[in-house]
């Protein structure tokens, strides 16, 4: 979709027949076709859960986590999501993390239900974080920059 309407600034300027990005139907898989939201939130969230899916997806913009350039497989999966969330987690342009205060992206509070249903946010974060995070640490959001990412 961004190809087919570039050149464009970000995501969101994406209207197709009055439909925004994830509203309209664009993946074709066998007879059905469907939206990017339709994907990410009732197949990858709903019936495939694990919070790192949203290290797995990519909506183009310069907050989102790195697009890796390796397919997943039923052999990678797991390990490629791990990667990408510890990369995303030390990321320093997306997230800013110490022992006390952490600065994160608005993706762990957009989707904070997926990324806290086993354990509290901090904890999740310290799976993957190089610094440990203290449990009672400060947590604000970052802005969410949603300008293309064309790099």
């Amino acid at each position: 979709m961004i190809l087919q309407e570039y050149p464009l600034k970000s995501i969101l300027d994406v209207k197709i027949d009055g439909k925004t990005a994830w509203k309209t139907p664009f993946a074709k898989v066998g007879n059905q076709t469907y939206t990017l939201d339709f994907i990410e939130h009732e197949i990858l969230r709903k019936k495939l859960f694990d919070p790192r899916i949203h290290v797995g997806v990519n909506c183009a913009s310069i907050s989102c986590p790195k697009l890796s350039n390796i397919a997943f497989t039923e052999e990678n999966i797991d390990a490629e999501l791990t990667r990408l969330m510890n990369e995303f987690v030390n990321d320093t342009s997306k997230n800013n993390i110490n022992k006390n205060n952490i600065k994160i992206s608005a993706i762990f509070d957009w989707f904070k239900e997926d990324f806290m249903k086993t354990a509290s946010l901090i904890e999740f974060l310290n799976q993957y974080s190089k610094i440990k995070i203290n449990k009672n640490a400060s947590i604000n959001y970052l802005p969410y920059n949603w300008s293309l990412n064309e790099k």
